[in-house]
């Protein structure tokens, strides 16, 4: 038995790193998986949605691969549709897909990469949020968990003005949400999984200077799992830390 047994997740930005850590962790605990992530990726980073669909099945896990870019209404509109026409309920969301710009000030970022950034980070959680909430509402129950980062709060961990501010705003946005959607039973949590030793972080070079105290993006799976499980009457509008996770939380 499956601590997800029966229930139905949709995990955004699966073809790579933490996505398709949670997107597996979540098949292994029974859940059936929506995963989702842009055919083509932008960032010419490795990893595909179809490769994180294949892992999943070689273990025996049941997965639904929709192509999705979160920023286009449309697209996400067709996600969450595939969803409920075949599993008719949404129990998770974890908002995963994500942008990054480290290391640069303010006068090297263009305004065509800052609206890059904000589109991806703000308007993509706003958006797959929004589509599944009429879901999560009729049935009474819901999760959604926002990642978010200690560069929203901390400006000398190196965020930068963009990152920074875009994971900034969405724990605020998280934060009202959780408010707005309470009386549906519907949690809305920001999970921050601290370094992790990823595709895109590797891209990154001063991240080989701390590589070393870096996790692989599976070890986020088993607190990703509990925050899955919660609702409204029992975690919500939380910042959570993975590094925490079994200690102060999810004990």
């Amino acid at each position: 038995m499956g601590k997800m047994d029966g229930m139905v997740a949709i995990v955004t930005g699966a073809s790579r790193g933490l996505g398709r850590a949670i997107a597996k962790e979540y098949a292994q605990e029974g859940a059936r998986v929506v995963a989702c992530a842009r055919s083509q990726s932008p960032t010419g980073l490795s990893g595909t949605l179809e490769e994180t669909v294949a892992s999943i099945r070689a273990e025996g896990g049941e997965v639904l691969s929709v192509a999705c870019d979160v920023t286009d209404e449309a697209q996400v509109g067709e996600l969450v549709g595939q969803a409920v026409a075949n599993y008719a309920q949404i129990d998770v969301l974890f908002n995963n897909a994500g942008a990054m710009v480290l290391g640069e000030s303010l006068l090297e970022i263009d305004s065509v990469r800052w609206k890059q950034v904000v589109d991806v980070n703000v308007t993509g959680t706003y958006m797959v949020s929004r589509a599944v909430l009429p879901q999560m509402i009729r049935q009474n129950r819901g999760s959604i968990i926002n990642v978010g980062s200690r560069m929203a709060d901390d400006p000398k961990l190196g965020g930068g003005v963009l990152y920074s501010a875009t994971k900034a705003a969405v724990h605020m946005f998280s934060y009202c949400l959780a408010e707005e959607v309470r009386e549906h039973n519907v949690a809305v949590n920001i999970l921050s999984p601290g370094s992790l030793k990823s595709e895109g972080s590797a891209a990154i070079p001063w991240t080989q200077g701390d590589w070393h105290l870096r996790v692989e993006p599976d070890v986020v799976g088993p607190s990703a799992v509990y925050l899955a499980l919660q609702d409204a009457n029992s975690m919500t509008g939380q910042l959570l830390l993975r590094a925490d996770f079994g200690k102060t939380w999810g004990a």
